[in-house]
């Protein structure tokens, strides 16, 4: 079969330009052999010629086929009346029956062959339309049809390849012995083959073969069904790549990873739980948090799994359950982890405590993820971070800037130990003097008992504002853990100013308090290292002022609200201000301007604000002096205030 023939054949209609043609032709023969039949001398024999007028319109389709059949048979039978009713004879009767079986015969044979013609081209379509290649070689190997699918694959058009050799042009490698033993044997074959494309690219193909025969049984050829197995055998070699990949970060990863099987798990949760939002029920349900987590079973895990929880061998991890080892206190972590979960995240992490096999405590960050293979929390990948030693550390950090914070103070408290004593002894000398001038007017002969009470009134005053002094006093010198709660600033700075008043007094210092009249939210965050931190910058201030040769000398601190929600304290000074490029190393240990500083105190200040989540920061004034500041997240209470100055 030619690819041309084939192609006609996808073909059902005839052109336009064919079809009046078939017609006419099939006419001119009708009217012919209606004038030779007519003739009473050829006695009926030429009727039979009307098979010619069948054939002729067979092209045409079935309905053509059908009406000339019975046209041709109504003529035949007409000019049979017409001519040997009134005289018949024996011939002519058996001349007009065969001429009627010739021409039904015909018809019918033509009908047929015209259903055949069409699954035939059926066929043909749908071999033009198969993404497969097919191709049809003869016993030479020379190729007779080539589909499109053909086309598409190998990058020849129909015309370059039909009458090439199909092992010359697709440079075919496969085994020959065994596929023509193969087709021999069985008449057909099927494997793998590999053919070079136009561009010269490798193609592996899944290639089907089938022996084509002749009536007599005898080898003519082979047609062939193929498809591109390349890219899947790319992908697959690629996810096997990938897979190796995996395993070996899987099994040499320096951190405990095991993965578990919680299908058990999500339905414990689900079935339990009501409808709504799953955490805080899960918060408050601690008994189905430790069954769900508990029906979860590790189908494998890593070397590093089995060393952090105490096991040799990590083969003795399958089966068993790690994430139900947590202390009664990890209870939330897993509530977060399988609310999560459940509302469709496809990963969450969280900090917890797991028990090991030896019974050691040991701090982990769990990230649990659900594998994309796996159905219902069936394959669920969890690693496990061991923290603890990182916390014992921050423990121990947090413990030695809570100590250098409080001997800061201390040392603080001894600078300001002339201050401190100057504003106690003030209210005990009003005291002193109260008491003597009460004891007066009661020694009179006529006791004035009202002036003894105004005495009496303003010891009360001043031994209240003494006692005020020693307990801001004691709050700066005590050593305690530091506790965070809601602050305002307003008073901490109220306090600071009124423990420095009299350092600034003997440094000639102005101190101006420019209090916001607009309410400004308190913070969280530890009030005593607050305001150890705001006596520390007020003293810098008033410090860095007193080598000043200015006659103005003014201290100013205010507050603002960042558009963050930040609140921010400033402190500016008069003085020398920063030299170049020392405007953030002031911060950092030891570092310090002052030759008798041992630079611990604004490092400290440092420590105590970004422990809180807050800034600080330092910068030249436009004109003379320093400003520092520092800025703390604010809490959402407000307060109002009024606008005073000192």
């Amino acid at each position: 079969m030619s690819a041309d023939n084939t192609v006609a054949l996808v073909r059902n209609d005839l052109p336009a330009v064919r079809r009046p043609v078939l017609l006419l032709t099939a006419t001119t023969l009708t009217v012919c052999i209606l004038a030779l039949d007519l003739r009473q001398s050829l006695d009926g024999a030429v009727a039979v010629l009307y098979i010619a007028v069948v054939l002729v319109v067979a092209p045409l389709g079935g309905r053509y086929v059908i009406a000339s059949g019975i046209a041709t048979g109504l003529l035949t039978t007409a000019a049979f009346l017409i001519g040997h009713l009134s005289h018949p004879t024996n011939g002519a009767y058996s001349r007009f029956v065969v001429s009627l079986v010739a021409i039904g015969i015909t018809t019918l044979l033509s009908l047929r062959d015209r259903s055949s013609r069409t699954t035939l081209g059926e066929q043909a379509r749908i071999l033009e339309l198969s993404h497969d290649t097919v191709i049809i070689r003869s016993n030479e190997d020379v190729i007779l049809y080539w589909n499109v699918g053909a086309e598409l694959l190998y990058g020849w058009a129909r015309h370059e390849a039909l009458g090439k050799k199909s092992s010359e042009l697709l440079r075919c490698k496969y085994d020959d012995l065994d596929v023509d033993e193969c087709l021999r044997t069985d008449g057909h074959w099927s494997g793998e083959v590999v053919r070079t494309r136009r561009d010269g690219t490798r193609l592996v193909l899944a290639s089907r073969w089938l022996l084509r025969r002749d009536p007599e049984g005898r080898p003519v050829g082979v047609i062939e069904s193929s498809s591109d197995l390349t890219a899947r055998l790319r992908s697959d070699t690629e996810r096997l790549a990938s897979e190796r990949r995996y395993r070996a970060i899987f099994d040499s990863a320096g951190f405990a990873m095991w993965e578990s099987d919680w299908s058990q798990t999500v339905g414990t949760v689900l079935h339990a739980a009501p409808p709504g939002d799953l955490r805080p029920w899960l918060m408050s349900h601690p008994e189905i948090v430790g069954p769900a987590i508990q029906s979860g079973v590790i189908r494998h895990a890593n070397q590093a799994a089995a060393d952090l929880f105490g096991v040799r061998h990590r083969e003795e991890l399958a089966g068993a359950n790690l994430c139900g080892r947590y202390l009664e206190s990890g209870a939330g972590a897993f509530s977060t982890i399988l609310a999560a979960l459940a509302d469709g995240e496809t990963s969450v992490e969280a900090e917890t405590r797991l028990k090991t096999f030896h019974g050691r405590t040991v701090d982990i960050v769990l990230r649990v993820t659900l594998l994309p293979e796996g159905r219902n929390w069936s394959h669920v990948l969890v690693m496990a971070f061991d923290v603890t030693e990182r916390n014992e550390a921050r423990a121990r950090f947090e413990q030695a800037s809570a100590e250098l914070a409080h001997a800061g103070r201390v040392s603080m408290l001894g600078q300001l130990a002339a201050s401190i004593a100057h504003e106690v002894n003030q209210p005990l000398t009003a005291i002193i003097n109260y008491a003597k001038s009460a004891t007066r007017w009661v020694d009179r002969e006529e006791p004035r008992l009202d002036e003894v009470e105004k005495c009496l009134s303003s010891i009360v005053s001043n031994g209240t504002r003494a006692a005020e002094v020693i307990g801001r006093v004691r709050s700066l010198a005590r050593k305690a853990e530091p506790q965070a709660e809601d602050v305002d600033l307003l008073d901490l700075i109220d306090g600071a100013l009124s423990i420095t008043r009299r350092e600034a007094a003997a440094q000639a210092v102005q101190v101006v308090w420019e209090r916001p009249v607009a309410p400004v939210p308190k913070v969280r965050a530890d009030r005593v290292q607050i305001q150890q931190v705001l006596v520390n910058l007020i003293i810098n201030g008033i410090q860095a002022m007193a080598s000043s040769t200015r006659s103005a000398r003014e201290l100013c601190v205010y507050v603002k609200v960042l558009p963050a929600g930040d609140v921010a304290v400033h402190v500016r000074d008069c003085g020398t201000g920063f030299p170049d490029g020392q405007g953030t190393m002031i911060f950092e240990p030891f570092f310090t301007t002052k030759s008798d500083g041992m630079g611990m105190g604004l490092s400290i200040c440092r420590t105590i604000i970004e422990a809180g989540g807050g800034t600080i920061w330092a910068q030249n004034n436009e004109g003379a002096g320093a400003t520092v500041a520092f800025s703390l997240p604010a809490c959402t209470v407000l307060r109002g205030v009024a606008a005073t100055h000192i």
